[in-house]
């Protein structure tokens, strides 16, 4: 049986959420639903799932990204050759 859009909208707002590091509890799952049940108040064309990610923000804090520094610092350079 094939995914309604409403199942799709919820699917991807769920993966959105495990993937960013959030934990997926009773609670996070109840925020999702009534995320996914706004949207659909809204109307239920084919972008619903793109609807209810952009209010993902909206309804929840993501985790900050832990992204590293880059080693060693980078310095401007050229591969030998110099324009005539």
């Amino acid at each position: 049986m094939p995914e309604t859009l409403c199942q799709q909208a919820l699917e991807r707002v769920l993966t959105y959420l495990r993937d960013g590091g959030t934990d997926l509890n009773a609670e996070t799952c109840s925020k999702a639903l009534r995320l996914v049940d706004e949207a659909l108040m809204e109307g239920n064309g084919p972008d619903l799932p793109a609807r209810c990610i952009r209010r993902v923000p909206h309804y929840f804090s993501q985790p900050a990204a832990d992204i590293p520094t880059p080693g060693p610092p980078l310095e401007r350079g050229h591969i030998g050759y110099y324009p005539s």
